[in-house]
């Protein structure tokens, strides 16, 4: 049977060539975020906590976040990428668990449109003093994750009451959790030792015209279905990392 198939994508470090948060830690942030972030490596506390803790230790407000993402970079292969989904009517979802008002931004600045993306909410208040709220954290309070990436995978209804074959677009440790239960896995830097190390099935990419061209060879196996379908057995034809 065939089925129609969706893209999700991580932000921070995938879209973008550094993760915006670590970024805007260093230089904007009250030292006191890098023993909370090893507090987080160590599997003491968990995401949203983390961050829940390191936000508010951002100093000068909107301004000087602007500021900086001056220099943040969007993969120059990702508008095309985003052009080449809406032509084939694939449906490309960002899930991040940045910020929202980050990922906006750099998205207006780029001149890239996307229809649905999932982050935790940034909130300035009248002194410019940040806070984070998780509009999309998990209802599994054994989940200490801000926004549960493979929690969105399953409830996000890009094609209701239809079976859709999941593309998943990663990078690193927010990314693990949805890593096994992707259709399809485009996996690079910290995620590829994670699947290296769990017998996970992933592709690896550079960058977003990788993914494209391996899309567009599934699809011309599949001549006489609608661009946006895609046959269970592609995966199996796009070839392995693992």
């Amino acid at each position: 049977m065939n089925r129609r198939f969706a893209i999700y994508c991580d932000f921070d470090g995938t879209v973008t060539t550094r993760d915006t948060v670590d970024f805007l830690l260093t230089h904007l942030a009250d030292p006191e975020w890098q023993a909370v972030e090893q507090r987080w490596e160590n599997g003491e506390i968990g995401s949203r906590e983390c961050m829940s803790r390191q936000i508010p230790l951002l100093r000068g407000g909107w301004s000087a976040v602007e500021a900086l993402l001056k220099d943040v970079v969007i993969d120059p292969t990702f508008a095309g990428f985003v052009d080449w989904c809406n032509r084939q009517s694939i449906p490309l979802v960002l899930v991040s668990e940045g910020l929202d008002r980050v990922i906006h931004f750099l998205l207006a600045r780029e001149g890239i449109q996307i229809a649905r993306v999932w982050a935790n909410t940034l909130q300035e208040d009248a002194e410019g003093a940040f806070s984070l709220a998780f509009p999309h954290a998990p209802t599994d309070v054994s989940c200490q994750s801000g926004l549960c990436k493979c929690n969105v995978l399953q409830q996000s209804p890009v094609f209701p009451e239809q079976d859709i074959h999941r593309v998943v677009i990663g990078d690193g440790f927010s990314d693990r959790c949805w890593a096994s239960a992707a259709d399809t896995l485009f996996a690079k830097s910290k995620l590829i030792r994670h699947c290296e190390e769990n017998h996970i099935s992933y592709i690896p990419f550079d960058n977003f015209d990788t993914i494209r061209n391996v899309l567009e060879k599934q699809l011309r196996l599949f001549p006489k279905t609608h661009p946006s379908v895609i046959s269970p057995s592609a995966k199996q034809s796009a070839g392995s990392g693992s």
